[in-house]
């Protein structure tokens, strides 16, 4: 038992995870994250998004529910492409056991594991590569572990499964390099786990892996052989079928994933060179310990430790380091920061596309290199001068006056990027301290004094990287409370006990304008999603029937938007929130109950999951509006093509007298509205562009038709009963044309509603990804579902499979002859059954590869026995 003991303490990945755990639970306390206190590990998207999606897939691991279609992601989404980018990582299989109300301290027992990982396959990568026996490695580790990127992008988790592959992708590319045993194998599985578990930020590491290549091919002695052009060619050849056959692996889910996404896919901005001078200001300051979170979304990530800073310059100088590896590594540093400078690059490191936000989502490999270069010097340290120290120290100085005389000029601190004297005092001070004990420890000659400074280092260095991690806080978004993450459960139990069909009985939750995903934590459905992986035709489609989007690039949609039919169209069944409504606040809602603090309103309006269509909808040339009314023309067979909704100059339902003033001091139209209702209505207003309402002088909206606002397509302005007064003013700086204020006439949309259920599919049985009924029209037309429309949707009448249609671009539609006919719908994604084959014969490949491996080995045992 001693000697296990003995050897765990010796061990440096024993010691690597004990070290890392120990910062990482000093940096929960300072940050008051459970078990330490109120708040929790959930911040930006990770609470947005990630925490509701790890929800659902624990479901689906244990309740068998279909990881290729949600009924709780929107309208019955692609879930598949959802798995892909966020869920793939073998690491979330964890994820069974914990329940939904312990899910954030999932996440955070998962991020240490990953973090564990990541300064342990460094500390691996250093140790074997560099044939480092000794702890101190364990410093490079941590450093890697605890980066700026590791900090800032952790919230990012399914990202850090290729932070922890890529030291271990380079070991065995090195010994592909070193060895002539014909194993590639090793490096396949490992590029295809990282394709895999994020294809996204796996491609960044299979790209990466092509310049490390080639560049410790020419590092090593590889180049001083006979015909090492050609053994070079060779390899490049066989490592580049390599990189092949991991992306083939993983076309199981590339292959749907590109499919689903290719629309979303950015390809502005191709330009070589485009020099910005707002980013090269910003990365002025990331290269140093007192980065701010609010340079992550712009620039380019490169700090992770004050260590780092000293021993670079010094790397140049040492006389013990090739030449070759000095040059070849500064033209790989110098291509990795070229994106900052061009657009083209940039594209290139990101899959040839532009990310939509944290712009050089490659800087981890930028750091890694940076790492390899430090460590190689202090491997080489002894070798160093005292002019050395005193070159890297004057860098320092220089590098340090820049930083203040940017911020005197006040470039470090517009746009939130504030970066504070204290914090700049604080890195210098740290920079000294490292510096001093660094010369000392390698300037002293008794063993045990050297050992004393060795640890005195590592202290210092571990506080070096939790000044980083709180300093990496500023201004960020903030971690949210653990009651932020269970506050609703008590008033969802309530919900959901009184849906029958809880996959299109569908909910509008309004506490929580952050919890577009939380219907996949607690398995209802609802109206929008937030999600990377989206289909952004869709949701564009969306947009043009009222629905509220993210106009800036389709990233989402919400549920708290349009007119009352809108609600109804989408199968709207509940609406809970915490605010009262006024009496008939949105037409065909009425309060059931108060619950938990909460007012629960049942709409007796709500589409049923499949009913009739005459016509599909054509969306030329109408606004929101206009397309309603043709939804509503064609709702049952026979229509007298009553009025729905009306342009309030023109309405039936009401007298408008309208004033138009314009301000030309404030450059904007003001529409002053005076209205008196003769039947039930609905105001309504939609744009493309910012307006504001008034009522009462008070301002209804926070921020309308922003294109990152929530406050987007239709919104309600009032709900009049017969005879009532009302008055509201406009203001905006667009032209009026492209404002659309309407009104609607309830009776009207009412009658066509309550005839619409006669038409509707029948007997429904609803299965994990698809669902069946029957249908008894009276006429031709179309099937429409109240699910979003997808290529990967196959549909049956009768046993036979026929063509789906996007009805409006939106929803999911099948023609269907008059008659009973029995219908069967179910999904899986396009390109899933290509990839899958693909997926098959390329692992094949790789089995093969390791039983040729295999036989050459015994092979060659044979040889040496005989």
């Amino acid at each position: 038992m001693r000697s296990i003991i003995y050897k765990l303490i010796k061990n440096k990945y024993f010691n690597t995870t004990l070290i890392v755990s120990l910062i990482y639970l000093i940096y929960l306390y300072l940050m008051k994250i459970y078990p330490f206190g109120e708040n929790t590990i959930l911040k930006c998207d990770l609470y947005q998004q990630y925490v509701n999606f790890f929800c659902y897939f624990r479901e689906a691991l244990i309740n068998h529910k279909s990881l290729m279609v949600s009924w709780n992601l929107g309208l019955a989404n692609n879930f598949f492409t959802t798995f892909s980018y966020y869920l793939a990582s073998p690491l979330n299989l964890l994820v069974i056991f914990f329940d939904p109300t312990n899910m954030d301290i999932f996440v955070e027992i998962l991020t240490l594991i990953k973090i564990i990982l990541i300064a342990n396959s460094a500390v691996f990568y250093l140790s074997k590569s560099y044939n480092h026996k000794k702890n101190d490695v364990i410093m490079f580790g941590l450093i890697y572990a605890y980066s700026s990127y590791v900090i800032c992008y952790s919230f990012h988790i399914m990202w850090l499964d290729c932070l922890y592959m890529l030291p271990i992708t380079l070991f065995f590319i090195d010994k592909y390099i070193n060895n002539n045993d014909g194993k590639i194998y090793p490096l396949i599985i490992c590029l295809s786990y990282s394709i895999w578990t994020n294809y996204y930020i796996g491609f960044i590491v299979a790209f990466f892996s092509g310049i490390y290549f080639i560049s410790k091919y020419f590092i090593s002695n590889k180049i001083k052989e006979k015909n090492t052009l050609k053994k070079f060619i060779k390899k490049l050849s066989i490592f580049l079928f390599a990189i092949l056959i991991a992306f083939g692996i993983s076309m199981i889910t590339f292959i749907p994933t590109l499919k689903q996404l290719k629309e979303n896919m950015s390809t502005a901005n191709t330009k070589l060179l485009d020099i910005n001078y707002d980013k090269i200001r910003l990365f002025s300051n990331v290269i140093f310990n007192n980065y701010v979170y609010m340079f992550t979304q712009k620039s380019c990530m490169m700090f992770s430790s004050t260590l780092i800073i000293v021993l670079i310059p010094m790397y140049y100088l040492n006389k013990k380091i090739l030449l070759r590896e000095k040059i070849i590594y500064s033209a790989i540093i110098v291509f990795m920061l070229m994106p900052i400078i061009s657009p083209f690059l940039n594209k290139l490191w990101h899959g040839f596309t532009t990310p939509n936000c944290f712009n050089f989502r490659y800087s981890f490999a930028l750091i890694f290199v940076t790492i390899i270069m430090a460590f190689r010097e202090y491997q080489n340290i002894k070798y160093s001068r005292k002019f050395d120290y005193i070159i890297s120290f004057l860098i320092f100085i220089v590098l340090t006056t820049i930083e203040v005389i940017l911020k005197k000029l006040g470039y470090l601190e517009s746009d939130g990027y504030n970066v504070s004297t204290s914090s700049i005092i604080l890195s210098a001070i740290m920079y000294l301290v490292i510096f001093i004990v660094l010369y000392l420890m390698e300037n002293i000659k008794k063993d045990k004094l050297k050992k004393s400074f060795q640890i005195l280092l590592f202290i210092i260095i571990i506080i070096d990287l939790l000044i980083g991690a709180k300093s990496g806080q500023n201004n960020n978004d903030k971690y949210f409370k653990r009651e932020s993450f269970t506050q609703y459960d008590l008033i969802m139990e309530k919900v959901l006990s009184k849906l029958e069909r809880p996959e299109f009985e569908r909910i509008i939750f309004e506490p929580d304008i952050y919890g577009s995903n939380m219907s996949m934590k607690y398995g209802y459905s609802n109206i929008g999603f937030f999600t990377s992986a989206r289909n952004r035709n869709t949701i564009k489609s969306m947009y043009n029937l009222g629905y509220n989007i993210q106009r800036e690039t389709e990233l989402w949609i919400t549920s708290f938007s349009g007119t009352f039919f809108n609600y109804d169209l989408a199968g709207v069944r509940f609406y809970i929130t915490k605010n009262k409504f006024e009496d008939n606040e949105i037409y065909g809602f009425k309060f059931i109950e108060s619950y938990d603090g909460y007012n629960i309103y049942e709409n007796k309006n709500y589409f049923n999951i499949g009913y009739y269509l005459a016509n599909n909808i054509n969306l030329d040339n109408k606004n929101q509006f206009e397309i309603q009314n043709e939804f509503l023309d064609n709702l049952i067979y026979k229509n007298n093509k009553k009025e729905y909704f009306e342009k309030i100059e023109d309405s039936d339902v009401l007298t408008c007298n309208k004033k138009i003033v314009y301000n030309e001091s404030g450059n904007e139209h003001i529409v002053e509205y005076k209205i008196h209702s003769k039947e039930d209505t609905s105001i309504y207003v939609c744009s493309d562009n910012n307006l504001q309402i008034y009522i009462n002088e008070n301002a209804k909206f926070k921020d309308y038709a922003n294109i990152w606002s929530f406050e987007t397509g239709i919104k309600q302005i009032k709900h009049l009963k017969p005879n009532e007064d009302f008055e509201f003013k406009l203001t905006t700086k667009s032209d009026l044309d492209t404002i659309f204020v309407y009104s609607s006439n309830n009776s009207n949309i009412q009658e066509i509603i309550e005839n619409k259920d006669n038409y509707k599919l029948n007997n429904v049985q609803i299965s994990s990804d698809g669902l069946l009924g029957t249908t008894d029209f009276k006429e031709d037309g179309y099937l429409t579902f109240t699910i979003n429309y997808d290529k990967g949707w196959k549909a049956y009448i009768d046993g036979n499979q026929v063509e789906t249609d996007a009805i409006a671009g939106s929803f999911l539609g099948v023609k269907v002859d008059k008659g009973i006919h029995e219908i069967k719908i179910n999904y899986e994604p396009d390109g899933y059954r290509v990839g899958f084959i693909i997926t098959i014969i390329c692992s094949i490949i790789v089995m093969l590869n390791y039983m040729y491996s295999l036989l050459l080995s015994r092979i060659h045992i044979c040889l040496k026995k005989n």
